[in-house]
């Protein structure tokens, strides 16, 4: 057991004490900043903030005339989202609403706007994303340092080659299947972003706030004037609830709607945290079998080194992915073994992390059974199998770029 924990004098009431431990220590650290994370978005969502930001964001797409350099433009301004946007699926919505139509009348078929929209998250950034913020806590890094120093070195060059890789491949399938785009009926999706516009401006401007307050008040900038994340999140909640009673003043209407902050750490609780838990304790049984020490011995007699063993475990991850549809599964599953894993090789364990965390997100638009694929096939009008047919070369791609990057970099 752990030293937070005692034994209870049974071994079977033991396994209980050990897991309630591992709940104590989660939610005491990583587990609360992810509490407040996912509370955060949520009031976004319910503010209608995350809304107006994707059609700020989406704007300067419409000043291009090139269907597939728009194509490329959309996934990268997709993917920049992910800052400040968790959700794959929610992600995929709102860019259905406001970028989907654009893309199919410039000429663009349906299924390349559809591939495109699918794949956009394929980085899950700290410190919005609470399983970055867990990867980021088992490297023993702080968040802001995990997404400036290592997530956004590997990332900027790894979504232009995606993005130009897309670009190709579209390209190329809308030919040979002779697709074109159309103008359809989106009256109702015009309505829709019609809608989302009416949000004050001022709004747009909501989800960055924690962001900004991080990449200020930190050690790499303010030696003596520092926030963490949890702190930024509850100060940004703060400012954004005195800006929305200003604005919409309805009082009774503002509170009730700043109480989604706490609606979203429970549903978090529920989700990403609850799984967290399971996720810890069955590490934590892995580790006690033996079974961790048998794969780093057969690593090191192998000869894989940090490269080899971190290209063979972000492989296993991206199969459990594309097998289960769930990035966050697949990656809290073994996660908590890195350090372990990390420290018989005399590594930070950075690498490999990067590698494990990036092929969750990444590979995820390789799964059929995925929530996004699903929500845009179903969409789009098509089967989940012809998004991944146009989603499997670009992602494939990154995710060999991704490999090449950490290994000569990090």
């Amino acid at each position: 057991l752990p030293k937070n924990a005692t034994a209870t004098g049974l071994l079977g009431f033991d396994f209980f004490e050990l897991f309630r431990a591992i709940c104590r220590t989660q939610i005491a650290g990583v587990g609360f900043i992810i509490l407040v994370s996912g509370g955060f978005a949520q009031y976004m969502k319910d503010v209608g903030a995350s809304d107006r930001f994707v059609t700020v964001c989406a704007k300067p797409i419409t000043l291009l005339k090139n269907p597939y350099l728009i194509l490329g433009l959309v996934f990268i301004i997709g993917h920049c989202l992910g800052l400040v946007i968790t959700s794959a699926a929610g992600l995929a919505m709102l860019l259905i609403v406001t970028v989907y139509p654009l893309i199919i009348r410039v000429g663009c078929s349906s299924l390349s706007a559809a591939a495109v929209v699918a794949s956009v998250l394929c980085v899950g950034y700290a410190p919005a994303s609470g399983v970055a913020v867990m990867a980021a806590e088992l490297v023993h890094l702080d968040p802001v340092e995990y997404l400036v120093s290592y997530q956004l070195v590997m990332a900027a060059p790894v979504v232009l080659v995606m993005a130009i890789t897309h670009v190709i491949v579209q390209r190329y399938f809308d030919k040979k299947d002779g697709v074109h785009g159309y103008v359809a009926d989106f009256a109702e999706l015009e309505a829709k972003r019609k809608e989302l516009e009416k949000t004050p401006l001022i709004y747009a401007c909501m989800p960055v706030l924690p962001l900004v307050l991080l990449l200020i008040f930190n050690k790499m900038v303010y030696k003596t004037i520092t926030m963490n994340v949890a702190t930024a999140m509850f100060l940004s909640w703060f400012v954004c609830f005195l800006v929305d009673l200003l604005v919409r003043r309805e009082a009774k209407k503002s509170f009730d709607l700043s109480f989604s902050m706490f609606k979203g750490m429970g549903s978090i609780l529920t989700s990403t945290v609850g799984l967290i838990f399971v996720a810890a304790f069955f590490a934590k049984g892995l580790q006690q079998t033996g079974l961790i020490t048998y794969l780093i011995d057969v690593a090191k007699n192998c000869g894989l080194g940090v490269t080899g063993t971190g290209v063979v475990l972000s492989a296993i991850i991206g199969v459990v992915t594309v097998l289960t549809g769930s990035g966050v599964a697949a990656f809290t599953s073994l996660a908590h073994v890195i350090p372990d894993v990390a420290q018989h090789l005399n590594s930070n364990g950075i690498a490999i992390m990067l590698m494990m965390h990036t092929a969750s997100e990444m590979l995820r638009a390789l799964s059929p059974v995925a929530g996004v694929i699903i929500i845009v096939a179903g969409f789009a009008k098509v089967s989940p199998f012809a998004i991944i047919k146009r989603t499997a070369i670009p992602c494939v791609v990154g995710y060999i770029t991704m490999l090449i990057i950490v290994s000569a970099i990090f």
